[in-house]
């Protein structure tokens, strides 16, 4: 693979993981924070929200969270996309009962996401270290330390953003590439919400070199796989048995990187029990004569990894997405016959 770091900053750090005020301050110096103008009401309002939440002891704010996800499950939010992404995955393998089970329990752990995404973030050092095990770190330490930046593939899997949390919080710069909210209070929050676990912000609509830089200087890089990308955006691969438009970057940023590719999740065990897992490094598929197909081979092998995970925890994955809305010529958007909640 090529190198186009070499343009780049050295890196940042001579061995990680480091200090948490390290990583802390690195955070500050290479992700600005945004500024919101007016919205007064809104902002007071989501400060009086989290400062209520940050209150409840773990054991209600789980139960809270549970009681969001039942909640949204009575009121059958997202069942017809949920119940046709259950049938693409597993067509008669899976009986109804069963399919309606885990579009519940994907319910209930969207339910607990929100509310650990309210709270988590600012917990402090002390939830990092005492409630949250990272797992297979050896991993993460052999890949990061060959200098070229690491790249963790996932999803809308289980806790989501705070799995780069943890790692943010273990002492490795970390940042996450995603798209920018249009509600200026809510962007502000989520920004603020990664900062305080250590992790930067990337938007999907910045350049390039940003994330080229930051894999120079060491960064850990966290990118959601499972999205469906616009059409001449993306790239069409394979996802659990049905072509799915997908981002078409990762592979073409390890190739000029040399970065690492590592899967990675994290899900909840209890009310104060949580745990991320890191899966071993990923490797490089080659096709030296065909530079294109080479890249097409590794976005879907990084890809299998995610989808990997998701067959195993189907009950952590955002089932009510539609995943498969944008098709290939020729084939009929499985939706548009569904009315969703």
């Amino acid at each position: 693979m090529q190198d186009r770091c070499d343009i780049n900053e050295s890196f940042f750090f001579d061995s990680l993981p480091v200090s948490v005020e390290e990583i802390q301050a690195y955070t500050q110096r290479y992700f600005s924070p945004k500024e919101v103008k007016g919205h007064f009401v809104k902002r007071f309002s989501v400060w009086v929200i989290i400062s209520f939440l940050r209150l409840l002891p773990y054991s209600v704010a789980y139960h809270f969270g549970t009681f969001i996800g039942k909640a949204l499950c009575f009121l059958k939010v997202g069942s017809n996309v949920a119940l046709t992404n259950l049938d693409i995955v597993y067509g008669d393998t899976k009986s109804a009962s069963e399919k309606q089970a885990i579009y519940r329990a994907s319910l209930i752990n969207f339910g607990r996401v929100i509310i650990n995404y309210m709270r988590l973030p600012f917990a402090g050092e002390e939830f990092w270290t005492k409630h949250c095990e990272l797992v297979n770190e050896e991993s993460l330490k052999k890949a990061v330390n060959k200098k070229k930046g690491v790249i963790f593939v996932g999803g809308h899997i289980g806790m989501w953003d705070l799995a780069g949390g943890k790692v943010g919080m273990s002492g490795y710069p970390t940042a996450v590439v995603s798209k920018g909210i249009v509600d200026p209070v809510i962007d502000k929050l989520v920004t603020e919400a990664r900062t305080a676990m250590n992790m930067g912000g990337i938007e999907t609509r910045k350049t390039m070199d940003q994330i080229f830089s930051g894999l120079k200087r060491g960064e850990s890089l966290v990118l959601a796989l499972d999205q469906n990308m616009k059409k001449g955006k993306g790239e069409f691969i394979d996802w659990m048995g049905k072509k799915a438009s997908s981002v078409k970057s990762t592979a073409y940023i390890v190739r000029e990187s040399g970065a690492a590719v590592i899967p990675g999740f994290m899900i909840q065990l209890g009310p104060k029990k949580f745990k991320v897992i890191l899966g071993d490094e990923l490797s490089w598929l080659d096709c030296p004569e065909d530079p294109e197909k080479e890249l097409m081979m590794n976005n879907q092998n990084q890809a299998d990894a995610v989808q990997k995970i998701i067959l195993e925890y189907p009950e952590h994955w955002l089932w009510i997405y539609k995943r498969w809305k944008v098709c290939p010529d020729g084939e009929t958007n499985p939706y548009k016959k569904n009315k969703t909640v």
